[in-house]
């Protein structure tokens, strides 16, 4: 655990050590709240708040109580009549894994379509009419690169990485990973990134209009703060309304419920609980032929 001091109330914080140092802006002005939280907040400048993933010995990977806690307070900060711009991120190695495996492993297809598997997820956000920014440090994969996905814009640092490899385990993406990496890349970038479960650099990732820009390992959030910052000041009104016409272009064609109709067929196969499986056993997966 680190210590950070929060100069504008002369108080002291304990906080989370991301695994890299905090930026400026982060560090005057955060005000994390700190216990077992599964996502940090802060408000480091005016218009913004910072949601951080914060399950750094599982890679942040999207437990369903990481899930709810996090919805919770996008929701909060969604109605927020001070908050203008959302920021979305997590350690420096890795933004987010993905969903957590061990409790993919006891979930069926019937299952899976009871609880509606990541379904309160992708409607959580896709509810939010504030602009989203992904800050990424590190590697998105799985349902960490959904998240992504779901926001307005992604930056990310240079050596970060970008991949849907639920294919590796007998699954497929089910966050509406399959629709938004297509709008975002097209078919056949999405092809080879979802069929063969390989992640890209965050430079092929902007090359391929997935990621706006890149910086320097580190330095993701400094900048990300500045573009938030300039994004909060702009007309609210004219920021929601825009945001919610490329919406509608990016979403029409676009099924979400059928490529999650498939991801719950894909928990009752045989393939699922091997690949699930040597997952957990780290062995490589035999597959039924």
């Amino acid at each position: 655990m680190a210590t950070a001091t929060a100069t504008a109330t002369e108080t002291t914080t304990t906080t989370q050590d991301f695994g890299y140092k905090l930026p400026y802006l982060f560090r005057r002005f955060s005000r994390f709240i700190m216990s077992e939280s599964l996502v940090l907040e802060s408000t480091p400048a005016d218009g913004v708040r910072v949601l951080a993933f914060n399950r750094p010995t599982k890679r942040n990977a999207l437990s369903q109580d990481l899930i709810r806690e996090f919805l919770d307070k996008l929701s909060v900060a969604s109605v927020d009549a001070k908050v203008k711009t959302i920021v979305i991120t997590g350690g420096s190695s890795f933004f987010c894994a993905g969903a957590d495996i061990k409790e993919i492993s006891v979930l069926d297809a019937e299952g899976a379509r009871q609880c509606r598997y990541l379904e309160n997820l992708c409607q959580g956000l896709q509810n939010v009419r504030k602009p989203m920014i992904a800050a990424v440090e590190g590697m998105a994969l799985g349902g960490g690169l959904e998240v992504a996905l779901a926001c307005d814009m992604i930056y990310a640092s240079n050596t970060g990485k970008f991949g849907l490899p639920e294919v590796s385990i007998g699954l497929l993406p089910g966050a509406g990973g399959t629709q938004r990496l297509t709008n975002a890349v097209g078919k056949y970038k999405a092809m080879q990134m979802i069929l063969l479960g390989s992640p890209i650099s965050a430079q092929e990732a902007r090359a391929a209009g997935l990621v706006a820009d890149t910086f320097e390992a580190g330095t993701v959030l400094d900048n990300v703060m500045h573009v938030a910052a300039r994004l909060a000041s702009m007309s609210p009104t004219a920021v929601s309304l825009a945001k919610e016409a490329i919406c509608r272009s990016d979403s029409l064609g676009r099924d979400d419920e059928f490529e999650r109709s498939l991801y719950y067929y894909a928990f009752g196969t045989a393939d699922k609980r091997e690949g699930v499986g040597a997952f957990l056993e780290k062995r490589a997966p035999s597959w039924a032929r």
